[in-house]
């Protein structure tokens, strides 16, 4: 299996994809903490390709839910204080 190939078998585990609404937040894929077969090169290269289908968001890591996730980009004036 390539590096951009994920079977459901991994510890890449496709994620409901809810969105909790007040934070906006999209959970895309949860990661099995316990599989020590996932690397950090499987986590960034799927993060990369998640910027990439959703140019509109902000894809990042949540080690609370051990979790790639996204949420909206914030526009320019509202990150101003």
């Amino acid at each position: 299996m390539g590096p951009r190939e994920y079977s459901s078998s991994s510890n890449l585990m496709p994620g409901a994809a809810h969105v909790t609404e007040r934070l906006e937040k999209t959970v895309h894929l949860r990661i099995d903490p316990n599989d020590e077969s996932t690397t950090l090169e499987d986590v960034l290269t799927r993060i990369s390709e998640l910027q990439r289908k959703h140019p509109d968001r902000e894809v990042f890591f949540d080690g609370d839910e051990y979790a790639i996730c996204s949420r909206p980009k914030r526009s320019k004036a509202s990150t101003t204080h």
